[in-house]
């Protein structure tokens, strides 16, 4: 039962440190993580259930116009700021 307790805690302290350096990797200009791709999909996710609630109770599609932009928005600027810092050669 002990050996089972310590691999349980061995795997939570793993996926905790992938956690933190997931979150570390977001808020960072240099790491892979992206608040740019992470807003974009949570913008996705809560947009397709907006668009699936409106759809649900009217029966009808609205224009999804709105929604397209604002999500492309948040990794559109994401990716702008990541391509003036290449060309302003502060970022590799």
């Amino acid at each position: 039962m002990r050996t089972k307790d310590k691999v349980r805690r061995s795997q939570i302290a793993a996926t905790e440190k992938k956690m933190r350096e997931y979150i570390k990797q977001l808020f960072s200009e240099s790491g892979e993580a992206s608040f740019g791709r992470t807003g974009s999909f949570l913008g996705l996710v809560l947009g397709s259930g907006w668009i699936s609630f409106l759809v649900w109770t009217t029966h009808h599609l609205p224009d999804l116009q709105g929604l397209t932009v604002f999500i492309s928005t948040l990794y559109g600027l994401s990716k702008t700021g990541e391509t003036v810092q290449r060309v302003m050669g502060k970022k590799e």
